[in-house]
């Protein structure tokens, strides 16, 4: 009994490990440019692939801008909760295919995953975050169904222009009311 209930222990205690290492951030990939006590977070070089994490915080002052990762071979992004803005920071990463974006995010430009085709899946933690400039710039009507559906995540097909929140609606890309269910564009 006595065995079974270490194993399970140890068995929790690797879990809980690497769950919190995979929200470790990357800093190895990541170049972090302080200015004004707050960092900016930028690709280290183009080199850069695989998941990156961005930190919200580093050397105890925060990271408020994602800036500059286009045309690299990054696969998902998960932003850590602090960072405020994202810049034109994704735009033609040809193997993206998730972000994870934080409730601290309340700016980004609708050209941020401009050129992303593979980017399938997209989660907003929070309901505030602007998205300037409603072309949308070549990632369909992502900035449209967000503003109808708020926090949540939000899929496509690969290449596809319509975002659905998942466990929600299909939404109108020119009006962003949600459609009727099983309605098609």
């Amino acid at each position: 009994m006595k065995k079974k209930t270490l194993m399970s222990i140890v068995l929790l205690a690797i879990i809980g490990t690497s769950a919190v290492f995979a929200q470790q951030p990357t800093l190895d990939k990541l170049k972090l440019t302080v200015s004004s006590n707050k960092y900016t977070a930028e690709k280290l070089n183009n080199d850069i692939s695989g998941q990156v994490v961005i930190p919200g915080t580093y050397d105890g002052l925060p990271v408020i801008t994602v800036s500059t990762f286009s045309r690299t071979a990054i696969t998902s992004v998960i932003i850590l909760e602090g960072v405020t803005r994202l810049n034109d920071s994704f735009n033609s990463c040809s193997e993206l295919t998730s972000v994870t974006i934080p409730a601290s995010v309340t700016k980004m430009t609708s050209s941020t995953f401009s050129g992303c085709e593979k980017l399938t899946s997209v989660t907003f933690g929070g309901s505030n975050t602007e998205i300037t400039n409603n072309s949308n710039a070549g990632i369909g009507d992502l900035g449209v169904a967000y503003r109808a559906g708020g926090a949540g995540t939000y899929t496509r097909p690969t290449g596809g222009k319509n975002w659905t929140k998942v466990g929600g609606a299909v939404v109108c890309p020119t009006c962003g009311q949600p459609l009727p269910a099983g309605f098609k564009l």
